[in-house]
Order: C-alpha cells, then structure tokens, then sequence
C-alpha cells in the first residue's frame, strides 16, 4: 500500500478519484481458472477450456487478449490462472512472469478481482480495470472495443463499476440476468443504465417473465472498475479477502500466495461485490454477439455447419445425420449413419457420446468419474 508524506499508509477510501477520464489507464484482468467441465472429455484439468483452440488456430484465451488491442497493451494486462497452467499462459501470450498470478487453490472471481486491483494499484494508482473471462466468444469486436472504451470513460468519471448487458433471446435459465432502473428498449442500445439489481439463474418461469418485461439483461460477467474504487468496496463488504489481499500484494508475493491464498473466501463478484452495491452499478447493452461457450451446443450453434446442421472437427462422414458435433482429435475417420442431434468427442483416452440437448448434465458426468476415482480421465 503507498505511504503518504506523513508517513501514514494510505488506503484506498482516503485516495481521491480523479474526475478526468482520460486520467484512468485501462488494465485488463484475465480470469482464466475455470474448468470447462462441460466440455469434457475435451476440456480437461490439465488442458481446460480457455486453452482449446474451438474457434480457428487461436486458443479462447489468445483471442480474449487479442480482442482487447490497442486499448489495452501488453504491458497492462495481468491473467489470473491456475498454478499448474503458468507455464501455458507464459507460452502463449509471451508475458512476464510478474503479469501472471498463479492460484494454488481455485477461489471463483471475487478473490481473484480484489487480488488483481491490489496489484495493478500499485503500479498505478489511477487504473482501471477491465475484468474479462477467458473463455468467452465475442463475434463483434469492433462494438465490444467501443463499449469498452465508454465503460473505461464511464467508471472513470463517475466513480462507479460498469457492467456489459446482452439482449436475451430466449428465456435462458442458465445465466444471471440485470434488472434495468428503466424499461429496455433496441433504440437504447447504446445508452447507459442505472442498474437496479442482479438476478441469479432463474426457473423457467422467472426467465420468461424477465424476457417478456424488456427491462432484464443477460449478465455477460465483463466489469469495468477503478482499481482503487474496486478495492474500497472490498474493504467494506469482503474484509477478509481486502486483508489478505493487502499482505500478498507486499513484499514476498510468491510465498505469501502459498500461504494465505487458500483464506480467501471462496465467492463470485456477484455475490460478495455487486449485489451490495445495488443502485450504484451502472450497466451498458452491447450487441456485440457475446455468447459464455457454456458447453457443446453453444460450441455447435456457432460452428459453421454443413446443410444438414453437422459440425465435423477431424475426420468425420454425415450419412443420413442430422444436427451432429463431431470433434475428433484422432487421426481415426468418425462416421454416422442415421444419427440425430448428438455430440460425439473423441480423444486418445476417452469418448463421449451423448444427445445435444444432455450435455448440460456433463458436471454430473465428471462428478461421478471422481467419485469412482477415475481422475486420469480428468
């Protein structure tokens, strides 16, 4: 933490913001220590999601980063990952060994956030910062810029976290959803909104009200929030992560990460951040074509298509087959014949085959693979 001229320490609720947006440096937080469970067998611990190259030659986490240039360079981006997959993301995106914070133990996005701004803070006292996922599919990058440029602008100037909406296109029960001050509308897609709370995953019912109400946003999970805005908001409604946070960010950071990391509480932003600043969260609808890659449909819905629907990866064969994913890291020919609306993944050790519409059910799948004590599949 800087030390003021009296010597005192001083915390981020005695700094004062500055009101000019062009003042804020924009920083990116990669969070890139998810699983990507329901992508097995694919998706592995050892190679998780943001790691796989679904979409072309670039891996989900290289076109993360690459989406954000130029408004956020190399030298302003630090990735939060797992321990074991440093070396990947030191590979990959050619970064120093400084921009990349390795997770000895997994404790979801609130702990990772307010580790992050603690960090960025110090090497500037003005950042803000762009909190991303790794693993997300964004179609239209040049709106995403856009949108993130006024978010920047926005947090800066007034003092608030910004959060990215998508307008839902069916009453999907598997996001979080942004209750608006005001009624939703397409001729307001790029106004900026009062947020008037976060819903988590609704019950069908629920989300189909959300969708018929016009006043309800699917929850992307892209912050935009002054580092040290960010970090006085921890202080006040995380105080054990705000703590511990402080002592890794010092002197010794690699031996303090192994020894009180694993105290954090174990919390989304949502949860431990965002739900406690309700009224005082500002939010922007982007079309930027945003899809969370949940899973193998979501892989299939935006993989280019054969005329019978089928996504092929590798060696395949569509005979009398229809709405199909294939992928195939085999040099073996997959071939189906009269088969409808599977997903079918093939790698050296393990194969799944399964109807499109189970393959929200993995988790479960991969659960019992632990309870069997199966983790070499894993």
């Amino acid at each position: 933490m800087p030390i003021s001229q009296t010597g005192r320490r001083d915390s981020p609720r005695r700094k004062r913001a500055s009101t000019n947006p062009s003042a804020a440096k924009l920083w990116a937080v990669i969070m890139a220590g998810g699983s990507g469970t329901r992508f097995w067998p694919v998706s592995r611990a050892k190679i998780p999601k943001q790691f796989l190259d679904l979409f072309g030659s670039q891996t989900l986490l290289e076109q993360t980063v690459n989406r954000l240039k130029p408004l956020v360079p190399s030298k302003r981006l630090l990735v939060v990952t797992q321990k074991r997959n440093v070396p990947k993301v030191r590979h990959l995106l050619n970064l120093p060994n400084a921009q990349i914070v390795g997770e000895p133990v997994g404790r979801n996005t609130a702990p990772c956030a307010v580790l992050a701004a603690a960090l960025i803070l110090k090497k500037d006292p003005s950042a803000a910062l762009a909190i991303l996922p790794s693993d997300h599919y964004v179609g239209k990058t040049k709106i995403f810029k856009k949108a993130l440029a006024l978010a920047a602008q926005t947090a800066s100037r007034e003092h608030c976290p910004v959060t990215f909406g998508i307008a839902p296109t069916f009453p999907h029960t598997g996001y979080g959803y942004l209750e608006l001050e005001k009624k939703y509308t397409k001729r307001d897609l790029n106004s900026i909104f009062r947020l008037r709370g976060f819903h988590e995953k609704p019950s069908p019912a629920k989300a189909r009200a959300f969708l018929k109400s016009r006043r309800f946003l699917w929850n992307s999970g892209i912050f935009v929030w002054r580092a040290d805005q960010l970090l006085e908001a921890a202080r006040k409604f995380l105080p054990q992560a705000y703590e511990l946070a402080q002592r890794i960010a010092g002197p010794h950071f690699t031996a303090r990460m192994k020894s009180h990391y694993a105290s954090m509480p174990d919390i989304s932003i949502d949860y431990g951040l965002m739900e406690k600043l309700s009224g005082k969260i500002l939010a922007i609808p982007v079309e930027m074509q945003w899809h969370d890659l949940g899973g193998w449909q979501a892989f299939w819905k935006l993989s280019s298509k054969d005329p019978q629907d089928n996504v092929g990866h590798g060696q395949t064969l569509f005979i009398e087959s229809r709405g199909n994913v294939v992928k195939s890291s085999s040099h073996k020919l997959v071939a189906l014949l009269g088969v409808h609306d599977f997903v079918i993944a093939d790698t050296p050790d393990a194969l799944l085959v399964c109807p499109k519409e189970k393959t929200e059910s993995l988790r479960g799948l991969v659960r019992r693979l632990k309870e069997k004590k199966l983790e070499k599949y894993l």
